[in-house]
C-alpha cells in the first residue's frame, strides 16, 4: 500500500517543507485537514440551526455532542472524507456523507436527508475559510505582529535621543534620531495591526443563485434571509445579502490588501535595516558555529531581515493578485477561484514567516551609537537647513543661498560674510542639539500613541 505521508524533504511548497517547523501553526488553519473539518463544523452546526427554525428541536444534544467529536477530528478521520472525495469527485459532497455515516453512528439516521439542505457547496466553503482566515488573523498573526511592535517600541525607546544621521534621495540630510526613525515604523505597524483586527471577514448563505428560494419553497413560513443573517453572525462573522451563489469578495479582498500593505511595510523596514548594515551604523550577531559564506569565514550577513523581505515581499505579490482577481466571478457563479482560494494558506503563511524572521533580526541585531554620532558630528552640512532658516529669521534675505555656498566652501567663510554686512556670525548653530531634542520629543510622542495602541489591541484578541 503507497504511504500517502508527507515528508518534508518532499515537500514542493518550502512552507510545508523548508519551513514547516516555522510555520506549523498555520497547518492548524490552512491544512487540507484543517479545511475538512471546518466543513464538516460548518455543515452540523447549520443543521443544528436549521432544525431549530423548523420546529425539529429534539436531537439537540445528540448533534452537540457529534460537534464536539467533529472539533477533534483526527488526521485518519480527515483521510476518510479525502477518500470519500476520491470515489465522489467532490469535496463538499464527501464531507456531507461523511457526516451522514456519522449521524448514523451516533442514532441519528433519520436526519441524514436534512445534510445540506437547500445550501450549495459554497455557502459551506465561504464559512470555512472565513473562519480559518479570523482564527489565523486573531490567535496567530497578530499577537505576532504586536510582539513585533513591542520589541521596536523598546528599541525606540531605547535610542530616542541616539544621534542619527537622516538620508534623503540617499544623501546626508539633516539631523534625527534613531529612536524617532524607528517608532514611526512601530507606529505605522500598530495602526495597520488594528485596522486589520477590525476588519471582520463576511459570510453568506444563498442557495444555488443566492436568494435561498430553495428553502423558501420548501419552507415558506421561514424568514430565511434573517435565518441566513442570524447563522453567519452567530459564527463571529459578518453577513453579506448580496450573494449570487458565490459571496462577494470585496471584504477579503479588503483583509488581503491590509496583509499586503503590512508586508510592505515590513519589507521596506528589513531593507532600511540591511543598509544601515551597510553604512556600518548596524550590526548582526552570528552564533559561534553559525556559517553565513561559504567562502568568506569573516561575513556577519543580515540573513534573517533578508529572508524575511524575500518573504513579505512573496506574499504582497500573491495576496494583491487574489486582492483583486477574486473580485471576479462569472455571471452566478465559476469555479476559477476555487484553487485560488486554496493558496490563501501560502500567501497568509509567507506574511507570517517574514514577521518571524524580523524578530530573529531584530533579537540579534546590535545598534552601532558611536557610529551613528560620529556621522552625525563629522557631516557639518547636516546643518544647512537650520543655518538657512536661522539667517532669514535675522533678516538676511539671500540666507538660502549663502547656506548653500557654507555648504560647499565651509562656515568660516559664511561668518566673515556676515561681518562683512555687520550681522553677528554667533547666530550660525554650532551643534545639532535642537534637531535630536525635536526628535527624541517626536518618539516619545509617538510611542506614547502605539503603547496605548498595544494596549487596546491586547484586550481585544482572545486570551
Amino acid at each position: 500500500m503507497h504511504d500517502d505521508r508527507l515528508d518534508p524533504l518532499e515537500a514542493v511548497s518550502p512552507v510545508d517543507g523548508r519551513y514547516r517547523e516555522t510555520l506549523r501553526e498555520c497547518s492548524i488553519y490552512f491544512s487540507e485537514h484543517a479545511l475538512i473539518k471546518q466543513r464538516l463544523l460548518v455543515e452540523l452546526r447549520y443543521l443544528r440551526s436549521f432544525l431549530k427554525a423548523v420546529g425539529l428541536n429534539g436531537d439537540q444534544p445528540k448533534l452537540m455532542e457529534l460537534e464536539e467529536k467533529l472539533a477533534e477530528l483526527s488526521l485518519k478521520e480527515a483521510a476518510e472524507v479525502k477518500q470519500l472525495e476520491r470515489k465522489l469527485g467532490h469535496d463538499v459532497v464527501a464531507a456531507t456523507s461523511y457526516l451522514g455515516e456519522k449521524l448514523e453512528q451516533h442514532g441519528l439516521k433519520h436526519l441524514k436527508p436534512l445534510i445540506h439542505y437547500g445550501l450549495t457547496s459554497d455557502d459551506v466553503n465561504n464559512i470555512a475559510y472565513a473562519l480559518a482566515i479570523s482564527g489565523f488573523i486573531n490567535q496567530t498573526y497578530t499577537p505576532q505582529l504586536l510582539t513585533l511592535v513591542e520589541k521596536l517600541t523598546a528599541l525606540a525607546e531605547t535610542h530616542k535621543s541616539t544621534p542619527f544621521l537622516a538620508r534623503t534621495h540617499g544623501q546626508p540630510a539633516v539631523p534625527t534620531s534613531f529612536g524617532s526613525f524607528v517608532a514611526n515604523y512601530a507606529y505605522r505597524l500598530a495602526n495597520l495591526a488594528v485596522k486589520l483586527n477590525n476588519l471582520k471577514p463576511q459570510a453568506k448563505l444563498g442557495g444555488a443563485a443566492g436568494d435561498l428560494a430553495a428553502l423558501k419553497t420548501t419552507y415558506p413560513d421561514v424568514d430565511w434571509m434573517r435565518f441566513a443573517e442570524s447563522f453567519v453572525n452567530s459564527l463571529g462573522l459578518e453577513h453579506n445579502p448580496a450573494a449570487t451563489q458565490t459571496l462577494p469578495h470585496e471584504r477579503m479582498s479588503e483583509i488581503l490588501t491590509t496583509f499586503a500593505i503590512v508586508n510592505s511595510v515590513l519589507s521596506n523596514l528589513c531593507r532600511d535595516v540591511w543598509m544601515l548594515g551597510s553604512l556600518g551604523l548596524v550590526e548582526y550577531a552570528r552564533r559561534a558555529e553559525e556559517v553565513h559564506s561559504s567562502t568568506m569565514p569573516q561575513k556577519k550577513n543580515p540573513l534573517a531581515f533578508e529572508n524575511a523581505e524575500g518573504a513579505l515581499d512573496l506574499s504582497a505579490s500573491m495576496l494583491s493578485y487574489m486582492s483583486t482577481r477574486l473580485l471576479s466571478s462569472r455571471l452566478h457563479r465559476d469555479l476559477s477561484d476555487s484553487i485560488i482560494k486554496r493558496f490563501y494558506g501560502t500567501a497568509l503563511s509567507l506574511s507570517l514567516l517574514g514577521v518571524k524572521n524580523i524578530h530573529k533580526g531584530l533579537d540579534n541585531l546590535h545598534v552601532n551609537v558611536e557610529a551613528m554620532k560620529k556621522e552625525v558630528e563629522s557631516n557639518k552640512q547636516a546643518l544647512m537647513e537650520a543655518v538657512q532658516l536661522i539667517l532669514r529669521k535675522h533678516g538676511v534675505e539671500d540666507g538660502y543661498g549663502l547656506a548653500a555656498e557654507a555648504a560647499e566652501k565651509g562656515l568660516e567663510r559664511l561668518r566673515q560674510q556676515l561681518l562683512q554686512r555687520g550681522q553677528n556670525p554667533e547666530i550660525i548653530p554650532q551643534t545639532t542639539e535642537q534637531y535630536i531634542q525635536a526628535a527624541a520629543e517626536k518618539a516619545a510622542h509617538l510611542l506614547e500613541k502605539t503603547k496605548h495602541i498595544i494596549s487596546y489591541l491586547r484586550n481585544q484578541l482572545p486570551r
